[in-house]
């Protein structure tokens, strides 16, 4: 008698994984084996009589159809995406040999990736799939808090050590020693290349390509800053929950499947479709053209560089983890907040499964190109999280889109917290705006579109654009507080915060005259952002 039985398949550790290196290749590489490993090599280990098969037209080569429950197929995806895989198989053992197949494989091609492999038994007569899966996800999650013991080999007295993981090092390539693990990554840096270009097809067709390094975010012998952003959809967690909640007997289990299965794959649509409004913007001929020096650029600030072979012009823009809620990619600093601002917009523009719009929130880290990536990661994921805190003071139902950045100009490393509070905080309150929201209420005066009036007025209105000098010396005496700067400014005003509603002319009044309101400074930000923030037409939808 065959045993039904459920599968997890999830990579664990995946952060460390992919943004531990300096090098973007590395990161590339990593990213893709992340996805192979549970997807690619997952698929291709299934039995034949399965819901999931090969299709070109398929950005990532596979077409998963909707999970039927029944015996007559040897195995059903309930969902993939994100770095886990849940499939339900007719046989125990067949399970089993999946499980042993991709683990084997992954010890084999992802050397140093870990991933956690959960089988559970079910039998969908007399158990309701929504509680197995519950139940299969806390093991899963326990078996990660408390992993195995090890204490590997790392090398002998006479290896030498890998210059990017310090492990010992398997092979010699462009004078450099490198580990199992960094060879791994660079071998699949084209195969992610081409997953991305399946994704963005729209860039080779219009003659672009991707940068593949971090040298080509900026110009040799100037200095150059790359923003950092990691984006992530709010509530996700509880809405995928939600969905189906009430299908919790066995009967329900085909329409729970489904269920499950629908809202995974609309949420991998609507990041797709939100990448490719990205890169629309950036392609758009508005934002992509000539500097005063009739460079290429973006916004006439990020420079649009050659390949090393002179072929394709290469976009200062690069996603790293893709085709879920959880995104990642690097761009040139000073569109890094008009990138994120598009990307979070039109994701948040578009419904889930549910029917609800979906939400996001951002943290973008600008720091010098070549600070720590691992660091820069971090920052902005602690940005994404204060993002969140925002989310929640906004909208109990998680549906506010947010914004939160930091421009880590001078090299300091420390968690984002001491950074506010030692950078930003002064005896009259907050000097920052941020975490800003993109959704236009107009009881929140703390907005996307606050802060970019602000930004706008002061590098392209007369009356501020050529007085730098007065505008730094204004970055100052906000620091003092609203009665220094009412004195400051004499019988002057700062640029309008706000449409001016009605019931928001006194607001926009005192903060104009004094650059606060309460406890919170509505300049500082602006101020801040001169040299790190280009508009870019479409960046707001």
């Amino acid at each position: 008698m065959t045993q039904n039985t459920l599968l997890l398949i999830e990579a664990t550790g995946i952060q460390n994984y992919i943004f531990g290196s300096n090098e973007l290749k590395q990161i590339i590489g990593a990213s893709e084996l992340v996805q192979q490993a549970t997807q690619d090599w997952v698929f291709a280990a299934l039995p034949t009589r399965c819901n999931v098969h090969q299709a070109s037209g398929e950005p990532d080569g596979w077409k998963i159809e909707a999970p039927v429950l029944s015996d007559d197929w040897a195995a059903q995806v309930i969902y993939a995406g994100g770095g886990n895989a849940v499939i339900l198989f007719a046989d125990h053992a067949q399970a089993k040999a999946v499980a042993k197949a991709v683990s084997f494989k992954v010890l084999q091609e992802a050397p140093g990736l870990r991933i956690i492999v959960t089988l559970r038994p079910f039998d969908p007569t007399q158990q309701a799939l929504k509680t197995e899966l519950n139940e299969l996800r806390k093991a899963a999650a326990e078996r990660k808090r408390t992993p195995p013991r090890s204490a590997p080999l790392l090398g002998l007295g006479v290896t030498a050590a890998c210059v990017y993981t310090g492990a010992p090092a398997a092979e010699r390539r462009e004078r450099r020693w490198i580990s199992a693990e960094a060879r791994a990554k660079q071998d699949k840096v084209e195969a992610g290349t081409d997953r991305l270009n399946r994704h963005l097809g729209d860039i080779r067709r219009s003659g672009y390509d991707f940068i593949k390094d971090f040298d080509e975010l900026g110009e040799t012998g100037e200095a150059s800053y790359m923003a950092l952003i990691h984006t992530d959809g709010n509530g996700m967690g509880k809405r995928i929950e939600d969905h189906g909640k009430d299908l919790d007997t066995p009967a329900d289990n085909e329409k729970y499947a489904q269920a499950q299965y629908y809202f995974s794959e609309r949420v991998k649509e609507v990041a797709r479709r939100a990448l490719s409004s990205t890169v629309g913007m950036l392609l758009d001929p508005e934002n992509l053209k000539p500097d005063q020096d009739g460079r290429l650029t973006i916004g006439g600030k990020a420079p649009v560089v050659h390949d090393r072979d002179g072929n394709l012009d290469l976009l200062p823009f690069r996603p790293i983890v893709f085709g879920g809620d959880d995104v990642t990619f690097v761009c040139e600093g000073r569109i890094g907040l008009s990138v994120a601002a598009k990307y979070v917009g039109a994701f948040s523009a578009q419904a889930l499964a549910d029917r609800k719009p979906a939400a996001a929130r951002a943290g973008v880290a600008v720091v010098k190109s070549h600070y720590p990536f691992a660091r820069a990661y971090d920052l902005a994921e602690e940005l994404c999280a204060s993002a969140k805190r925002r989310v929640k003071e906004l909208t109990p139902d998680s549906s506010a889109t947010v914004l939160d950045w930091h421009f880590a100009v001078s090299g300091l490393v420390l968690p984002l917290d001491e950074i506010r509070e030692r950078e930003y905080r002064v005896s009259d309150g907050d000097l920052v705006l941020r975490p800003t929201a993109l959704t236009v209420d107009e009881e929140d005066w703390r907005s996307w579109e606050a802060f970019t009036r602000a930004t706008l007025a002061f590098q392209t209105d007369d009356k501020w654009r050529g007085r730098r000098n007065k505008v730094k010396a204004l970055r100052d005496v906000l620091r003092d507080g609203p009665h220094a700067v009412e004195m400051f400014l004499a019988k002057e005003s700062l640029p309008a915060l706000l449409a001016h509603p009605d019931r928001q002319k006194q607001v926009s009044a005192d903060l104009e005259r004094t650059g606060w309101l309460g406890r919170r400074c509505g300049y500082f930000d602006a101020v801040e952002a001169l040299d790190f923030y280009t508009p870019l037409k479409g960046e707001v939808a």
